[in-house]
């Protein structure tokens, strides 16, 4: 798994329950709001419909003591100024308290409520005119007239009003306290759970992240004491593994870099011995008494050339390879045609073993490259160098040349050994031979890996192509010159 997946999966798994506790706690508030605006509501209803009551029990009181022996004496039909006060105030609070109905229930109880206060209003007024003997009423005092029966119906109906708050006010009441005992254990329960998945991750990222972190840098720091063998355990996240993969891998290289050095050391030993002693051996015949005959004496001398040539070539490949990785490989650039360049590589090389003919192809049109001349015909030596040497049993050598696009090739194919697929991938690396003819075949494993470098400080590249028994093909890709550029003389490059 990737540390991107982890990281995700864990900040969906925190955000998922912080949504989850932020969802239930603002159901639970709003519920609680709307439920303390019911608890509101019904405490401003019972409060408004308990002064109804108050209101009605006075007046009731306020009309037996004003008519003599108890009856209600109002003159020409009209009621008196204080009566209608009262009435409308009656009327005002059965209307204040049809704004805190909270549900259509109490609202129908109350409308029947407000009918019988109007019925017993109006029985009121039907006795204004006349003077009735006392009777006791339900809820106060006794009052005058037939009206009576009319107040208790009036007074039962408000009863049953403030009836019905209450119970909405213990209902909404044991809501509250039932999302009270809810929401306390949600929230337990939430950061029961955040702390378990708080901690879940945490573990987690101490065995997946932390100890593979570790694990890698504990292996670096042995590998830097010196312990060549240290490597880093491939734990953990892919990422986390990559960084391993890629220490071990570079571990493995430095590895065998070292190794080849070494053998390299050996290798160049053992070339350099050998022309030593046929130096030496040749100089002794020339400090000898007895003068050589002419013909051995030629011999003697172009056997004297070929070492030092060879000790040329071995000493040339050492200072490349030294200045390239001083970082000080200069180029002096101009503009050639690719074509003189592989003609005198192939002039150069045609001579030295008749059993391989060499054949030579180009283009009809020039090939124009700026490139430092010198340089390039170094690496075309090592190529034909190579696929003469590595064909021993003789066969034709190839070179191309032709123009493609913006670019230009340079292809040299032999028919000899091949090289392993195994082996391709580090052809180019410094000190490496071939496994085949490390033993048979004289060289510093230096020659390919300052080819590379050369045509990659022109901007180019190198290829090959081949197979065990069927020979090789490398395939050198340069850039071309800009089409109708002129060259203004030779200029120095300096490439790492």
């Amino acid at each position: 798994m990737r540390l991107s997946a982890l990281l995700g999966a864990a900040t969906v798994l925190l955000t998922s329950v912080a949504i989850v506790v932020a969802g239930a706690l603002l159901v639970a508030s709003t519920t609680m709001q709307q439920t303390t605006r019911i608890l509101g509501a019904t405490v401003e209803s019972v409060r408004i419909v308990e002064r109804l009551e108050i209101d009605l029990l006075l007046g009731a009181q306020q009309t037996q003591q004003s008519a003599p022996g108890g009856g209600l004496a109002v003159g020409a039909g009209e009621l008196a100024p204080s009566v209608a006060a009262w009435e409308q105030g009656l009327r005002r609070g059965l209307a204040a308290a049809r704004g805190h109905v909270s549900s259509p229930e109490e609202g129908e109880i109350l409308e029947h409520a407000a009918q019988r206060v109007e019925e017993y209003l109006a029985r009121r007024r039907a006795d204004a005119d006349r003077v009735l003997p006392p009777a006791a009423g339900a809820h106060g005092p006794a009052v005058p007239g037939g009206h009576a029966p009319a107040l208790d119906e009036a007074f039962r109906a408000l009863d049953l009003l403030v009836e019905i708050n209450l119970e909405q006010a213990r209902a909404s009441e044991a809501l509250v306290a039932h999302l009270a005992r809810r929401t306390t254990g949600a929230g337990a329960a939430a950061v029961v759970f955040f702390l378990a998945a708080a901690s879940t991750v945490l573990l987690s990222a101490r065995r997946l992240i932390y100890r593979p972190i570790v694990a890698i840098q504990e292996a670096i720091g042995r590998y830097g004491a010196g312990d060549r063998a240290a490597r880093a355990p491939l734990l953990g996240p892919a990422e986390l593994g990559d960084i391993a993969r890629a220490f071990n891998d570079m571990a493995e290289s430095l590895e065998r870099q070292r190794a080849a050095q070494f053998a390299f050391l050996g290798g160049v030993a053992h070339d350099l011995r050998n022309p030593l002693s046929a130096l030496r051996l040749s100089v002794h015949v020339l400090d000898s008494d007895n003068p050589l005959p002419e013909p051995h004496m030629r011999r003697t001398m172009a056997l004297v050339g070929r070492q030092i040539d060879r000790l040329e070539r071995m000493v040339g490949d050492l200072l490349d390879a030294s200045q390239i990785e001083a970082c000080k490989l200069d180029l002096r650039v101009e503009e050639r045609d690719l074509r003189d360049l592989a003609q005198e590589a192939v002039d150069l090389y045609r001579p030295v073993s008749p059993e391989h003919p060499i054949d030579l192809a180009l283009p009809e049109t020039p090939v124009l490259v700026c490139c430092d001349a010198t340089r390039i015909e170094q690496v075309l030596n090592n190529l034909l160098s190579n696929a003469l040497k590595y064909s021993p049993a003789g066969g034709q050598v190839d070179v191309a040349v032709r123009a493609d696009g913006d670019g230009a090739e340079i292809a040299v194919r032999d028919r000899g050994l091949g090289i392993d697929p195994a082996e391709l991938p580090h052809l180019f690396e410094p000190f490496q031979r071939l496994k085949s003819s490390a033993g048979s075949i004289p060289g510093t494993g230096l020659g390919l890996a300052v080819a590379k470098r050369i045509v990659e400080a022109h901007g180019g590249r190198i290829r090959v192509e081949s197979r065990p028994g069927a020979g090789s093909v490398f395939r050198i890709e340069l850039p071309r010159s800009s089409s109708g550029d002129e060259a203004d003389g030779p200029r120095r490059v300096s490439h790492g």
